[in-house]
């Protein structure tokens, strides 16, 4: 850079050109012949190279005497053989590194949402307490994160005016590219004010990347070495204090946003909850990981003790660390420190994070503790039994039937897993997390968690000789998930499933465009989502201006008395869906009984149907007579054949609609779907699999009844409710999932974890039967 005579600084190229008077031009310019250099001797001459003149030069302007001259040559001459010297000696001082951050500003983004119109409304800025009456007394449910305590307590610290707009945020790092020697470290934000369906979803309503953290490459040299692991730690934490620092001035004083209907709000944003799996856990809250003393991020539970469930145990807070790290930098040596430090398990930079971590059901129970150990576990006593058993115990797991929402093995147990999701559907382990908890419902985990846990350890006596460890945290880190369900809403509020869906697009955004696959690539694909978030809002705006013209034009419809293109329906939660073309005569559906029992009468159980449908309603009866389809009338006996039902159901979890797709199909996707049904009766609900469907939303249905004859024992073990015998069908509550009791033919285990409605249905059931 250089200065000008006013102090301006420029660079060279933009350095401005000064015209000299005329009178001062250079001798050269006013000469009219040009003289040229004489080439014909060295211009440095008499000195030997230029090199040499140029050290002579400053050695007069530097006025050195002869001695001085002569000891600044012995120093050059050893400058390139010492040079490797200081190398060897650099060590022993860190040298400077730089790292780069990119990240964009948490308020900005979370200004936008509260400013969106489409997303605005669905905002909740008020902590709740929800309670439903049982019947005898109003019980407590907890959800969404402001029926929670912790938001509750937040709110209640702040002024009358003030609301909390509480940040998830999530960190883990990602491979970008196929063999993952590109990763990547987003950080993904959501709001909780948003509903999950919302909050969890996808879009600018969901998750958005905020920021990408420096990777500290970790060489042989410095892997895991104390010294190194304490400076990746400090990077971590130095640029995801950088994010933060966006809220830091609104989080203490609060700032007043102009939201979507035009109404200011007085907002304090807080970090409510840190979303991640067990080790980045470890880096946030600067732990020593799975062998320090107490490798736990939450609590202090000692490493020999981490498998206990004790009653009480203290948990980590600010204050008590801050005590560790005060005593640690009082030391006079780093090796008093230092062993202070790891005496304690920590490490020396401060944090307060310790309330937003949050238990992680994604990788503690599916990925870690079941994925990790007990399936590990599981193949190790198959393989100890044998090829036979093996096989059988595959088999069984390729007859599963098929469910809309389940993954299907057919090779269980040869294939290895890295997807959290095959894990789920392979143990579904469903009491932690259902969509609403009561207070009940969590004093049931508790008690569930304790037996589990006991089981564990008497399981881990007696199989001592194998040399598993059982000993590990995150079998331990179970403890603390009730208290984050009271203190932050259910689990789906603080798990890391939806955002490792999001590590797919990332690698996609990163691959597809080759202009991102440079140094800047993180910089450029935080601007892609920008764009398309861009987009996606014009998109809004379009779609929603769609809705409003087809609602018009069906309102103009409807006012014009023509209730043709209205479609009616008697049962507004069935659909039938996937016509087949060809209608069918009553006659060749009765063929089919002489290779499925389910069709035979099938004409008189038609007949019985409904009529009985048209004497409990109260209507009269076509023509005043009874119905009775006859064999030679082919008008009246062609019906039309459906393959697929959809079925919407209010859930017993949170009293909220869902929908399961049902198929009746002889070919899904080459395999053979007939899915199985609950279904509501005037005694009690049943179990049933759908045979046939067809126009008159009817469906022929093959009951299961309750148990009739004695509960085996082994079923009272394993809480395990079989179903037989067969009943005619009224009508169909949701879906079920069935499986073939091999040990009794003809028989049914019902799968209860398939979902948290059915879950909670098999309890009642078992509880009005009287088991326990």
């Amino acid at each position: 850079m250089y200065v000008t005579d006013e102090g301006d600084l420029y660079p060279p190229q933009l350095l401005p050109h000064r015209h000299a008077p005329s009178s001062h031009r250079p001798i050269v310019a006013q000469c009219r012949k040009k003289n040229y250099p004489d080439v014909s001797t060295d211009p440095w001459y008499p000195f030997r190279s230029r090199l040499d003149f140029e050290f002579a030069e400053l050695a007069l302007e530097a006025a050195l005497n002869k001695e001085q001259v002569n000891r600044l040559l012995r120093l050059m001459k050893s400058i390139r053989r010492r040079a490797s010297t200081w190398r060897a000696a650099s060590h022993h001082m860190t040298a400077p590194q730089e790292f780069t951050m990119y990240y964009r500003s948490l308020w900005d983004w979370a200004c936008g949402l509260l400013k969106h119109p489409s997303i605005g409304p669905h905002f909740v800025f008020d902590a709740q307490r929800l309670f439903k009456f049982d019947g005898s007394s109003f019980i407590r449910f907890i959800d969404e994160p402001w029926t929670a305590n912790k938001f509750w307590n937040i709110q209640s610290q702040l002024p009358p005016d003030g609301k909390v707009l509480p940040f998830i945020l999530y960190a883990d790092k990602a491979k970008l590219s196929s063999f993952g020697r590109q990763k990547g470290y987003p950080v993904v934000a959501r709001l909780a004010n948003l509903p999950m369906s919302i909050r969890n979803g996808e879009g600018i309503r969901g998750g958005q990347v905020v920021g990408w953290l420096p990777i500290v490459k970790e060489t042989k040299e410095h892997s895991g070495k104390t010294r190194f692991a304490n400076f990746k730690n400090a990077v971590w934490h130095e640029s995801f204090r950088k994010l933060l620092q966006m809220i830091e001035k609104e989080s203490q004083m609060g700032c007043w946003v102009n939201c979507w209907d035009g109404i200011p709000h007085r907002f304090f944003p807080i970090v409510l909850i840190l979303s991640a799996d067990y080790e980045e856990q470890a880096v946030m809250a600067l732990i020593r990981g799975v062998k320090s003393n107490f490798p736990c991020p939450i609590c202090l539970i000692p490493r020999d003790h981490i498998s206990d469930f004790p009653a009480q145990c203290e948990l980590r807070t600010t204050e008590n660390v801050l005590k560790v790290l005060e005593d640690a930098r009082s030391q006079d040596t780093q090796e008093k420190k230092e062993q202070i430090l790891i005496q304690q398990g920590l490490r020396d930079v401060d944090v307060n994070v310790y309330r937003a971590l949050s238990w992680d059901r994604l990788h503690a129970n599916f990925s870690g503790k079941f994925g990790d150990h007990l399936w590990t576990e599981l193949l190790r006593i198959l393989d100890k039994a044998g090829c036979q058993t093996m096989a059988t115990v595959e088999k069984n797991f390729s007859m599963m039937p098929r469910w809309h929402t389940l993954n299907h093995f057919d090779e269980a147990l040869s294939i290895s897993y890295t997807d959290g999701q095959k894990f789920e559907d392979l143990s579904k382990v469903h009491i932690q997390s259902l969509e609403l908890h009561m207070m009940h419902t969590i004093a049931a985990g508790w008690e569930a968690l304790s037996t589990f846990n006991a089981l564990m350890q008497k399981y881990a006596q007696k199989t001592d000789n194998t040399k598993k460890n059982w000993n590990f945290p995150k079998n331990h880190t179970c403890m603390h998930a009730f208290d984050d369900i009271e203190a932050k809403g259910v689990t789906r509020n603080f798990n890391t499933k939806p955002n490792e869906k999001m590590h797919g697009p990332l690698k996609e955004k990163y691959q597809s465009v080759p202009t991102l696959r440079t140094l800047l690539s993180r910089w450029a694909i935080l601007d892609v989502d920008h764009l398309k978030a861009v987009s996606e809002l014009i998109r809004c705006r379009i779609t929603d201006y769609d809705v409003y013209l087809s609602s018009m034009e069906t309102i103009m419809r409807s006012s014009g008395g023509n209730d043709d293109d209205v479609e009616q329906e008697d049962f507004f939660h069935v659909r039938l869906g996937s016509r087949v073309k060809q209608p069918l005569a009553l006659g060749a559906i009765e063929q089919r009984s002489t290779t499925d029992k389910a069709f035979t009468r099938f004409r008189a159980k038609l007949n019985e149907l409904l009529n009985r449908h048209f004497e409990i309603t109260g209507k009269p009866l076509p023509g005043g007579k009874r119905i009775q389809f006859q064999v030679d009338s082919e008008v009246l006996t062609k019906i039309t054949e459906y393959q697929y039902i959809k079925v919407n159901f209010e859930s017993t979890t949170d009293w909220c609609q869902y929908t399961d797709h049902l198929r009746c199909n002889p070919s899904f996707h080459g395999h053979s779907r007939y899915d199985c049904v609950l279904l509501k009766m005037a005694q009690q609900d049943i179990f049933g699999r759908l045979v046939f469907l067809f126009q008159c939303t009817v469906a022929l249905v093959q009951p299961y009844d309750a148990p009739t004859g004695p509960r085996l024992a082994k079923d009272m073990h394993l809480n395990l409710w079989r179903v037989s015998e067969i009943f005619s069908v009224r009508s169909i509550i949701h879906g079920v999932l069935l499986y073939p009791d091999h040990t009794r033919l003809g028989e049914h285990l019902v799968i209860d974890t398939i979902d948290t409605d059915m879950f909670l249905r098999v309890q009642m059931m078992h509880k009005a039967a009287g088991h326990h």
